[in-house]
């Protein structure tokens, strides 16, 4: 709109900011165009604009001495700069910070739901068993989170939510099958497996995420989720295929680990235990 959106609308002055009637006015959150040096604010104007000192607008703690940027982008600015963040762009810098604070609140909504959900989902998963169907819905739920975050404007922390629950109810099924699908003997072994395939996909998903994001424009959305999609996909065709051989192989994950005894098993496991102890103190 302004043919030097690098001034300040109200004074016409370049920026830093000059004094005005809202004790500082700015620059418009981010210029296309600088070409701006300190020396340009040493001493004090003599036309009437009431120019600030060089002490006063800071300068002399610039990281530079002149910024020049025929097209400036957002890659160009530099918050740690007082010049950027005290001067030129200090509206962007100060909601680029509050942003930066948001999001971090944001991305741990997911681990803090699963941190507090887990030992919870857990107990339950002992009590009514149905861990492979659990660990297909868990599939299905990051689905719809992923596909939410990745086509629709919705607030993140809604879907994160989801999130947070799908992680819980996955964690609760995924390790107490691993003592349940293996000999006592391998019990070691098939935990060490499992951690090694989680942690090399936690070493190429980061990889995986980078060259999606730059063959995307330097952009995540939707590229990146629709990547996490597909691998919630995956998870469902394998929960699906967990289902059908448990069924074939006795149920065995889909049984409770909590299991009520009737009365005369549980008096006689009783007797039993007290004869082992009998036994052992004689």
């Amino acid at each position: 709109i302004h043919e030097n959106p690098s001034k300040n609308i109200h004074t016409g002055d370049p920026c830093p900011p000059q004094h005005g009637r809202h004790h500082y006015t700015y620059a418009p959150v981010l210029p296309t165009s600088l070409n701006i040096t300190s020396s340009d604010y040493d001493g004090s104007s003599s036309n009437g604009n009431n120019r600030t000192n060089i002490r006063d607008i800071g300068s002399s703690s610039w990281d530079k001495r002149a910024y020049i940027f025929d097209q400036l982008t957002p890659a160009d600015v530099d918050c740690f700069d007082p010049f950027w963040s005290t001067a030129c762009t200090k509206d962007y810098c100060d909601d680029q910070h509050e942003a930066t604070e948001t999001a971090g609140r944001t991305m741990s909504i997911p681990y803090s739901i699963s941190g507090l959900l887990s030992p919870l989902l857990g107990h339950l998963v002992d009590k009514i068993g149905q861990r492979p169907k659990i660990a297909t819905l868990a599939s299905f739920m990051l689905i719809l989170v992923h596909l939410t975050l990745g086509l629709t404007n919705v607030t993140p922390a809604i879907p994160l939510i989801g999130q947070g629950i799908g992680y819980a109810l996955y964690a609760s099924v995924l390790w107490p099958c691993v003592p349940l699908t293996v000999e006592t003997r391998q019990t070691g072994t098939a935990f060490g497996v499992v951690t090694s395939i989680q942690n090399i996909g936690l070493a190429l998903f980061p990889l995986v995420v980078g060259a999606i994001y730059n063959c995307n424009g330097n952009r995540y959305l939707p590229n990146v989720e629709f990547f996490f999609v597909s691998c919630g996909v995956g998870g469902l065709v394998a929960g699906t295929v967990l289902i059908i051989l448990d069924k074939r192989r006795g149920n065995n994950l889909h049984n409770p680990a909590i299991r009520e005894l009737p009365a005369e098993e549980y008096l006689s496991s009783s007797d039993l235990i007290s004869n082992n102890a009998r036994e052992s103190i004689i």
